[in-house]
């Protein structure tokens, strides 16, 4: 307070002073004002070279870095086992991936043979924000009473593999999980996630078949479910709900949000703008087309979350391409899960081949 008092005095004495002295400030906020903006602009514009459309070449390079992820089951521990109210028991197990500890849960049915069976992934849904995975809530009954999502007919017939993703708190009943690494990772680092448990639940349990496997996924898990089945060509149908297929609208729907998950690091000079593209192109669906298995798509017309358009263009795509795509539009309004008596018939007839 005694220097304004000091100050104030100069400056009645001193007008021209006074002037320059507010001139100066001026100045100086406009400057930082300025700087502010034209960061944005750099920003801005460093995120529109990563949205540009990628050539074939750099698919194909894409695709190949992928393919020389390891994947292979490390640590492996069963911590816990359920029995089920349909007899079928739920093993908890733990593994690593890329040097973070990763949970997930298999489903075995309660068989007198020993036939080996075939395998439904199941990808969760999540928007990179959410931590917690509930499977009591996402099999919408008591984890007690939990039977399967496949119904009565079929739960004797599938192992059900359910990975949880990196940074995710899977809970089951009283008891939970936390896998490690970053939450926000939600698209490759979530595929990554539900490939190597795959392998881990195949080298754990002698009863799966490897050549007899379906994946199904709402929301974020659907785009897993492409982007898996685009990976792994092990993966013969993918059954998709509600799923956001081109990364580049999604930006465009979600710009702020995007930024915050997926260009943060790029922003802070974490990664590279190359290894940002890779990245950004490495979780668009739409940009895997060839590498598709036969899906099975669900949409609802008035989603509000993820519009009717990005169904759309990946029937369209993979139609252009000759590859086969079953799909079904609904008119709830909502996101994924119908009360439409024929849903998940639908689904039960898309993998039933795999029993024959």
């Amino acid at each position: 307070m005694i220097h304004f008092v000091v100050l104030k005095k100069h400056l009645n004495r001193n007008n021209k002073f006074m002037k320059k002295l507010i001139l100066t400030l001026f100045t100086l906020s406009a400057f930082v004002c300025n700087g502010r903006i034209e960061k944005s602009k750099n920003e801005e514009s460093l995120i529109r070279k990563i949205l540009t459309d990628p050539s074939s070449e750099e698919i194909q390079e894409v695709l190949f870095e992928l393919k020389k992820q390891d994947l292979s089951p490390k640590n492996v521990v069963i911590q816990d086992s359920i029995l089920l109210s349909n007899t079928n028991t739920l093993y908890i197990l733990s593994h690593k991936v890329h040097g973070n500890k990763h949970y997930g849960a298999v489903i075995i049915p309660n068989r007198n043979d020993i036939k080996k069976l075939p395998v439904i992934i199941f990808a969760t849904g999540g928007d990179g924000m959410h931590n917690q995975f509930d499977i009591t809530q996402d099999f919408n009954h008591n984890a007690a009473q939990f039977p399967s999502f496949l119904g009565e007919e079929l739960d004797k017939k599938f192992i059900v593999v359910i990975p949880s993703f990196r940074g995710q708190q899977m809970i089951i009943d009283d008891k939970k999980y936390q896998s490690e690494g970053n939450v926000g990772d939600a698209f490759d680092g979530a595929t990554t996630d539900a490939l190597s448990f795959l392998n881990v639940s195949i080298k754990t349990f002698s009863q799966i078949d490897e050549n007899l496997i379906a994946i199904y996924g709402g929301s974020r898990g659907g785009t897993v479910a492409l982007l898996a089945s685009s990976r792994d060509k092990r993966i013969q149908r993918a059954i998709v709900v509600a799923t956001p297929t081109d990364m580049k609208k999604l930006y465009l729907l979600y710009s702020e949000q995007f930024k915050l998950l997926f260009f943060n690091d790029l922003l802070i000079g974490k990664i590279t703008e190359k290894e940002a593209r890779k990245k950004f192109i490495s979780i668009s669906p739409i940009h895997f087309i060839k590498q598709l298995p036969m899906v099975q798509l669900h949409h609802d017309k008035n989603d509000p979350f993820v519009p009717v358009e990005f169904a759309k263009i990946l029937v369209e795509n993979m139609k252009a391409n000759k590859k086969p795509v079953d799909s079904y539009f609904y008119d709830e309004g909502i996101h994924g899960f119908w009360n439409d008596e024929n849903y998940w018939k639908r689904v039960q007839d898309f993998i039933r081949p795999l029993l024959d």
